[in-house]
């Protein structure tokens, strides 16, 4: 399939709104508390690794 990279985005949100649901495993605060400190840097990762994916593509365009 070419090459491939792997990007882990942990600890995400399942819902918008807690409290609307029965989901007592669920931190609701502290999901959002993490989302807001990490979110940023997820998106981050995730726009290089688009960037580094498309590079790899082109090259593999220029090989053939």
């Amino acid at each position: 399939m070419g090459y491939t990279e792997t990007l882990c985005a942990y600890n995400t949100l399942q819902f918008k709104d807690y409290s609307r649901y029965e989901a007592n495993m669920f931190d609701g605060d502290g999901k959002a508390k993490y989302k807001d400190e990490h979110f940023p840097k997820d998106l981050q990762n995730a726009y290089e690794l688009g960037k580094r994916l498309v590079e790899k593509a082109k090259e593999n365009l220029k090989g053939e």
